[in-house]
């Protein structure tokens, strides 16, 4: 499930881009006044000319690496919910179509509001992208996720050292989007079949003896007997055996079934890991929440739906 989040439209304009030199700029301005101050101790006419053109250089690079920022707009902030552990990706949709390919863009999240002089911190890793020319092109920016819930996506930053690496040119952008983060499924209590919790059918053990239903994407805490190796080998692509079978049995999913595994927030893993130990299997399941009942159903929607209210438990 992708959820994108259009705001209104924030444009880089001249005022929003600053510029400084890197570490290497500042040893290309010294070398550059070194060569100066000889030019003018010896009056020496290609000493000027050196430190003229360097001058020059440096002042096209100056426009080069400014206007690799200047003029993009953010329309939107694409995401998908993740499991705690992972990595939430936004994707911003950055209209380019009024300017020229711009290479070397980097793209990182950041905390806070008001930047210093250094800046705010960043929460994740910097990203490159080369943004095309005449488009509305992309650029991802990821955040870990520590827990459940929603996980926000205040302001990105956008930094740029094309064309010269002595410039850095840098820029906010309010991006205002959330993801949501469910728990993380880990558990190893029995899957509660039919209001009993004696069976178990855990989607990597019994589900060998049913029928085959296709495969699914890899989540953290599936068992590694699930994994289709074949898949694997051809493609890099870790994808899960998914079956179906036991005809119209039904999963009860209940906090009480779960209470074995401890606290709230181990309970809140426990159950995350049935829902998609029931879908895997091919379940009807239910799930069954202090305030909150879900009814059986199987399917996408119904995962969705099942951890989507194990994320916010006991949220506003």
């Amino acid at each position: 499930m992708n959820a994108l989040t259009v705001s209104a439209p924030a444009t880089l304009d001249r005022r929003s881009v600053y510029i400084f030199l890197t570490r290497h700029g500042l040893l290309f301005g010294l070398a550059q006044l070194l060569i100066l101050a000889g030019a003018i101790n010896y009056d020496n006419a290609l000493a000027y000319l050196l430190a003229f053109l360097l001058g020059g250089l440096l002042l096209v690079g100056m426009l080069h690496t400014w206007r690799n920022l200047a003029g993009l707009a953010l329309v939107g902030v694409e995401t998908r919910p993740v499991f705690a552990g992972e990595d939430a990706l936004f994707a911003l949709r950055l209209d380019n179509r009024a300017g020229p390919r711009r290479p070397g863009v980097d793209a990182v999240a950041v905390a806070g509001r008001r930047p210093g002089w250094r800046g705010p911190p960043e929460r994740g890793a910097v990203s490159r992208h080369a943004l095309a020319a005449a488009a509305i092109d992309e650029v991802t920016v990821a955040i870990p996720s520590a827990q459940r819930g929603w996980l926000a996506l205040e302001r990105v930053k956008l930094e740029s050292v094309y064309p010269l690496g002595v410039l850095r040119a840098w820029a906010y952008l309010p991006a205002a989007a959330r993801c949501l983060v469910y728990p993380r499924p880990i558990g190893r209590l029995p899957l509660p079949i039919g209001g009993g919790g004696g069976t178990d059918h855990r989607g990597g053990g019994g589900a060998g003896h049913d029928d085959f239903a296709g495969l699914r994407d890899y989540v953290p805490g599936d068992a590694t007997r699930a994994i289709h190796w074949k898949s694997l080998a051809r493609h890099g692509e870790v994808l899960v055996k998914r079956f179906e079978g036991l005809g119209g049995t039904t999963a009860s999913l209940s906090w009480d079934a779960a209470a074995a595994a401890g606290g709230i927030e181990p309970r809140l893993s426990q159950l995350a890991r049935w829902v998609l130990d029931a879908e895997q299997a091919g379940l009807a399941y239910a799930l069954l929440l202090p305030g909150l009942a879900i009814p059986a159903a199987r399917g996408p929607a119904q995962r969705e739906r099942c951890l989507e209210a194990l994320a916010l438990f006991g949220g506003p």
